[in-house]
């Protein structure tokens, strides 16, 4: 199966599980005769409704490729999320006669148990690092802690549902954080290579479809090696984060900057004016030469390219970004701390 095709399953699947999500709770707010627990179900029926233009536009993304590797085995997840969806569709139909508001909230925390599969969180962070207005609301926020408070204030709390609540919030937040790590550097805060290709990619067929040139900037720290020899690794690392903090000013919000690898970044700019390109790198340049010395007088070589995408998008910015990076080559040729065109 193309990756496409699969990515496409993969959101098909969470999509499936948002609607019998939906489903379960229209059930339970019609099933209940107290009209406050009723109006409680259906205010959570009706905010995960909401979801609609987000999965839509998802589902647009991956038909144009622009999620394909977004996961580190597709395949797998689609499997599991299979899985999955057969999960939450039995317990949605389970729920047509429910008996108790105990059994109700059981039913609730189950399914919220399921929806924490890490690729929820994972297609959450990616709409919004490129579409924050679409990308829908932290779920444990607006739907699990909203299950708790209605649970106490029903009388309903047990020591088995706490400890189903714990679970969840642990899970979640260990869901967050791994989700975050698989696209950011945790040292400078910045994507790392998988997420800097990810947005790279993203935003590359939007300028192909647009027509826009784009633009790559390689930097390299200059003597980093020295740096880490004669002051330490712990200072090392704090360069880099002054560096990565130096670069993120330096550029427009639109641009995207990662970690290359070791102590080389990446800027990715997906709408310029090739003539500015080279006044961008000259601002970068000399944000960095004119940081304090804190204790050592840090530099950075540039290389630059740019080009408009082609049909074969991810041959066309490979192709750019093999370009930079011989012209960082002989910008560190040339005597380091200089741009390269």
């Amino acid at each position: 199966m193309r990756a496409s095709a699969t990515m496409t399953r993969i959101v098909d699947l969470c999509f499936a599980m948002d609607n019998h999500a939906t489903r379960l709770y229209r059930s339970l707010a019609g099933q209940t005769a107290d009209q406050e627990l009723k109006r409680f179900w259906q205010d959570i029926a009706e905010k995960n409704e909401q979801h609609g233009r987000y999965w839509e536009l998802l589902l647009d993304w991956t038909a144009k490729g622009m999620l394909d590797h977004l996961f580190d085995d597709s395949r797998k997840t689609g499997e599991e999320l299979a899985r999955l969806e057969s999960k939450v569709r039995d317990l949605a139909g389970s729920c047509l006669y429910v008996g108790s508001k105990k059994k109700a909230f059981t039913m609730a925390f189950k399914l919220e148990f399921y929806l924490l599969h890490p690729a929820f969180e994972t297609l959450s962070q990616y709409v919004a690092t490129f579409n924050a207005d679409a990308a829908p609301d932290l779920r444990y926020e607006r739907f699990v802690n909203p299950l708790f408070d209605a649970l106490q204030q029903n009388e309903l709390s047990t020591l088995e549902l706490e400890l189903v609540g714990e679970v969840i919030h642990r899970l979640w937040k260990e869901n967050r954080r791994m989700a975050f790590l698989s696209n950011y550097d945790e040292l400078t805060g910045v994507f790392n290579r998988r997420g800097l290709f990810n947005a790279i990619n993203h935003l590359a067929h939007l300028a192909q479809r647009n027509q826009n040139t784009v633009g790559v900037l390689m930097i390299d720290i200059d003597h980093f090696k020295s740096i880490n020899d004669n002051y330490g690794h712990q200072y090392g690392d704090e360069t880099l984060r002054r560096v990565a903090g130096c670069i993120r000013e330096s550029i427009r919000a639109s641009d995207v900057l990662g970690r290359y690898g070791g102590e080389e970044f990446l800027v990715f700019l997906s709408s310029v004016e090739s003539v500015a390109l080279g006044e961008v790198g000259e601002k970068v340049r000399r944000a960095i030469e004119s940081m304090p010395e804190n204790p050592a007088h840090v530099t950075v070589s540039i290389g630059i390219a740019h080009n408009q995408v082609g049909r074969e998008v991810q041959a066309d910015i490979k192709a750019l970004i093999h370009l930079a990076d011989e012209r960082l080559l002989i910008a560190k040729a040339s005597g380091r701390n200089r741009i390269e065109l």
